[in-house]
């Protein structure tokens, strides 16, 4: 269904350029707030860089965003109440990524903590509230309970916010993925109709881009957790929003739009927990773009090419996968079951090529925290 707006295109590049504004602020002035907003853990377990870069860039997106909201009020758009209610939901994840960022002291569990708590906030403020999960036997419980929504909707937005951190760890991955998502769940409200979330979704894509003109491929800013959180909140909300606005459509459908970090935190939660018998918390070298960076560099005589090539040429084959899933989903935006057949295959795919990779790279300590 089409949707006319004359000031759309010019409300997005506004959008992109504060965000691109904010970033290249806080990289041209690092020597400044160096000491607290770079990234200078170049030996962490899970570090694939080697210079040390602000990790702040979620500012852009953050700035990105309360532009849109405010351009939409100035030019009474129907979507401003809805930007910037969104906005104040996001405050506590992002406040605590962000400050994470700038001290390295706030713990997983606070982080966690504060991820529900902008759940919980969407809920009461937008009724941004899963209507059911799609799941026999679960469906009918939680129609003799009601509030067991909300608490899935809570541990639904949560898990996804943190799954986006998760994948945030080569040049353009986790904002381009993102990104990508985002227009998947873009084409799902533009066919439903639904004006709003497909701008809440294009406002998110438009932030991001901003960012990625700094971060991909030359990584001269980062997401950083507050980014990382505030990304993924803002995808977990536009995919709540859609199934609670329109019931008809599948929380499968959505769910195959978001496969991507989802499915790496609970493979690395069950490699970790039940393969290797580690703390599933427990950070190490075993995510998919980690393994298939290292064995692109045994493939291509990554040496003699550019840091910000390997980064680069990883994040596009990750970003093609993340397309596809997209592409089946809104070109059948109405058969579950066959979206339902796509997550099961990717799912299985997924661990094949991860145990092949893990296979070729295995190191003598499971953890591969000594790398």
């Amino acid at each position: 269904m089409p949707v006319s707006d004359p000031l759309l295109l010019e409300r997005l590049l506004l959008i992109v350029g504060a965000s691109f504004t904010a970033c290249l602020l806080v990289v041209l002035t690092q020597r400044w707030h160096g000491k607290h907003s770079l990234d200078h853990d170049l030996d962490g377990a899970q570090k694939l860089h080697t210079k040390a870069v602000p990790r702040v860039g979620g500012l852009g997106l953050i700035i990105g965003l309360m532009v849109a909201g405010l351009a939409s009020y100035v030019t009474h758009g129907n979507s401003y109440p809805t930007t910037l209610t969104l906005l104040v939901c996001a405050l506590p994840v992002f406040l605590a990524g962000f400050v994470e960022d700038l001290t390295k002291r706030v713990s997983v569990r606070t982080r966690l903590l504060s991820s529900f708590v902008s759940a919980a906030l969407a809920v009461w403020l937008l009724g941004a509230r899963m209507p059911d999960a799609d799941t026999i036997g679960l469906d009918a419980l939680l129609q003799q309970a009601p509030v067991l929504t909300i608490l899935l909707t809570v541990v639904v937005v949560g898990g996804i916010t943190h799954s986006v951190n998760i994948i945030d760890g080569l040049n353009g991955l986790a904002g381009g993925a993102v990104c990508i998502m985002l227009g998947g769940l873009a084409t799902l409200a533009w066919l439903h109709g639904d004006t709003m979330v497909m701008k809440l979704c294009l406002w998110g894509i438009a932030g991001l881009m901003g960012f990625m003109l700094l971060n991909y491929p030359f990584g001269k800013i980062f997401l950083g957790d507050g980014g990382a959180y505030l990304a993924g909140f803002w995808l977990a909300e536009c995919a709540v929003l859609l199934v609670a606005r329109h019931p008809s459509l599948s929380n499968w459908t959505v769910l195959l739009c978001c496969l991507y970090p989802v499915l790496e935190t609970c493979y690395s939660m069950f490699r970790r927990h039940v393969i290797h018998k580690v703390p599933s918390g427990l950070p190490d070298m075993g995510h998919m773009h980690q393994l298939l960076y290292k064995w692109l560099h045994v493939t291509l005589p990554y040496d003699a090419l550019p840091h910000w090539f390997s980064h680069g040429l990883t994040s596009v084959k990750i970003w093609a996968i993340v397309a596809l899933c997209q592409l089946v989903a809104i070109t059948t935006p109405n058969n579950a079951t066959l979206h339902l057949v796509a997550i099961a295959i990717t799912t299985a795919l997924y661990a094949v090529l991860h145990r092949a990779l893990w296979a070729e790279d295995e190191p003598a300590d499971p953890t591969l925290a000594a790398r």
